[in-house]
């Protein structure tokens, strides 16, 4: 398993049927034996991107969570949370396939913002409370504000979202105590590398967790790569996402 934004971003040929790694000590790991391919190709990118927000968020046991976005990569965050020991996970999201894994991986409340705002339905879900942690995998250009308005004083944002084509994010003043009200914001691009890999795969090998859940499309034809890639990009209401398992 590769991983590694330059393979993907500056480098041809990813999707060949054969691929030069550089440094591969670094940055291939051993499958292990009870780890399915269905379970392995999701670790390179979407959990290790989902658990890192958990990680940014500073996640302890008992806190309460809520995971704006719940795609691929939202709901490896609330598996991410989860295994850190958050308590109460609330999760932001409104496609059914996708409601559905949130809460096979801990999801406790499931908040849609078309029934309403978002912020006020955390809030009444927390007795007005707010949350100890966010963590942020979805959304768009309102979504930190809303974020921070959740959030205790003292908590922590654990942002993934890649804001692309927003050259300014808005943040609600109040909401931030007018910058006094301790709240953190982190964010960066997820950690790879062996290591790494080999740790996640490890919670897949032991049984503490199954990424396999958010393949929805599966393919089994290296021709098939061309569809897959469609159907991310047009994102139909049932899909979480699709694999392409090539297993000869």
């Amino acid at each position: 398993m590769g991983t590694g934004m330059s393979f993907v971003t500056f480098k041809h040929g990813v999707f060949a049927e054969q691929f030069h790694v550089n440094q591969a000590d670094a940055n291939l790991a051993h499958l292990p034996e009870h780890v399915s391919l269905e379970q392995a190709v999701m670790i390179s990118d979407m959990m290790t991107t989902g658990f890192y927000a958990a990680e940014l968020a500073e996640i302890k046991p008992g806190d309460t969570v809520a995971c704006f976005g719940i795609g691929p990569v939202g709901l490896m965050s609330l598996a991410g949370a989860q295994i850190r020991g958050a308590s109460h996970l609330i999760a932001v999201g409104s496609h059914p396939a996708a409601i559905k894994v949130a809460k096979e991986y801990g999801a406790h409340d499931i908040v849609d913002y078309h029934n309403g705002s978002t912020v006020e339905q955390i809030m009444d879900l927390t007795d007005g409370k707010g949350v100890d942690k966010v963590v942020i995998c979805g959304g768009g250009k309102n979504t930190l504000s809303e974020a921070l308005s959740v959030l205790k004083v003292g908590g922590i944002i654990g942002n993934v979202l890649h804001y692309g084509g927003i050259e300014t994010i808005p943040i609600d003043g109040l909401s931030w105590g007018q910058g006094l009200a301790d709240k953190t914001i982190r964010g960066g691009v997820c950690l790879g590398g062996r290591a790494r890999m080999e740790k996640l795969a490890n919670l897949i090998e032991y049984g503490r967790f199954d990424s396999s859940k958010l393949i929805t499309h599966k393919f089994d034809k290296f021709d098939d790569i061309e569809e897959a890639i469609i159907l991310m990009r047009d994102k139909p209401r049932d899909l979480i996402k699709p694999a392409v398992i090539l297993d000869e």
